[in-house]
């Protein structure tokens, strides 16, 4: 459990308040996962929708736009990052409760335009 409790309190009124706190507070991040997640796949969509576009004549614009979208993307990647839970307390996880690996995070196209050789 990450965060244990050492002395939980007898009274069932009590118990029912902090579990109606915790209920209320994991509502609360799911709804800011979510959000997350749809501004992540738009952004993806976004990106998908311009590198097909990238032929023609106004490629350069659409590249660095491409590029900016992508900085975007990994912005929110970050800071939906560090704003999960670091999970390190816990001493014995339940591998039927581990979350399924999420999607790799491409790399962003300036970096790897920087290695491509010219």
């Amino acid at each position: 459990m990450l965060n244990a409790v050492p002395d939980l309190p007898e009274d069932p009124a009590l118990l029912k308040a902090m579990i109606a706190a915790l209920q209320a507070e994991n509502a609360k991040l799911t709804t800011t996962l979510r959000a997350h997640d749809l501004v992540v796949q738009a952004l993806r969509l976004q990106i998908a929708r311009l590198k097909k576009q990238a032929f023609g004549k106004s490629s350069e614009k659409i590249e660095r736009e491409i590029a900016q979208l992508e900085l975007a993307l990994e912005d929110v990647l970050v800071s939906a990052a560090q704003q999960a839970p670091v999970a390190s307390d816990q001493d014995d996880p339940d591998p039927d409760l581990a979350a399924p690996p999420s999607d790799t995070v491409p790399t962003p196209h300036h970096q790897i335009m920087a290695r491509v050789p010219r």
